[in-house]
């Protein structure tokens, strides 16, 4: 076991103590998340959602037997884009964080660290949707009143890069998937322990985009 390995395995064995639980067998497998993922999309567009048919037994059995999604989520908190819901998902299946623009946080990284150390996240998706307003607003670099201005000085690294000469529309779609590749890089960067289980193939960071005109999630390939 490289000396790494050994780090992240001390670490979890730790949280697992801590928390008083053991680690949940992911009903999802690694390399099928995706491919669930777009397939629930599917469904919610089709208007052929399951996840609503059963979720009383999941509550039961997730009550009695404790939690283990398998996807962890990072998106923004606009109610346009129930997350659940826009993936024909339901109780114990996504672990979600969310703030106004989606991005990552101390509370944020930690909060999928436990995730990844103690409950089976094996992949997190980093979701981004059009017409996002705390997006548009750091476009607009304008002083915003309170602590909003937090939301914008998390969210200005991502857009660095972009091109200026691009029409307003295309100007803020392009803003929107910059914010999420940003966002995909900082979760990795920022913490060791979701490094290393990056870095060992435990964990996968996918991003996507969601449509709140059309409900459509437009993953994006690397």
């Amino acid at each position: 076991m490289s000396l790494r390995a050994f780090g992240f395995a001390v670490v979890l064995s730790a949280v697992n103590q801590l928390c008083g639980l053991s680690i949940g067998v992911a009903e999802v497998p690694p390399d099928q998340a995706r491919a669930i993922l777009e397939a629930g999309n599917r469904r919610f567009l089709d208007g052929k959602v399951v996840a609503h048919t059963w979720q009383r037994e999941k509550v039961v059995k997730t009550g009695v037997d404790g939690q283990s999604p398998s996807i962890g989520v990072l998106t923004c908190a606009d109610s346009r884009v129930p997350v659940e819901m826009i993936f024909d998902m339901g109780v114990g299946d996504m672990f979600v964080c969310r703030n106004a623009g989606g991005f990552d946080t101390a509370e944020v990284n930690a909060t999928f660290e436990y995730g990844v150390a103690a409950l089976g996240v094996h992949t997190i998706l980093v979701l981004g949707h059009t017409k996002c307003g705390a997006v548009m607003a750091t476009l607009e670099g304008k002083p915003l009143p309170g602590n909003i201005s937090r939301l914008t000085d998390a969210l200005r690294p991502g857009i660095a890069k972009l091109r200026e000469d691009l029409p307003q529309d295309a100007k803020l779609d392009a803003a929107v998937e910059g914010v999420v590749r940003f966002q995909m890089r900082v979760l990795i960067e920022s913490s060791d322990l979701l490094g290393a289980a990056f870095r060992e193939g435990k964990l996968r960071v996918i991003g996507g985009v969601y449509d709140v005109d059309t409900g459509r999630v437009a993953f994006l390939d690397k």
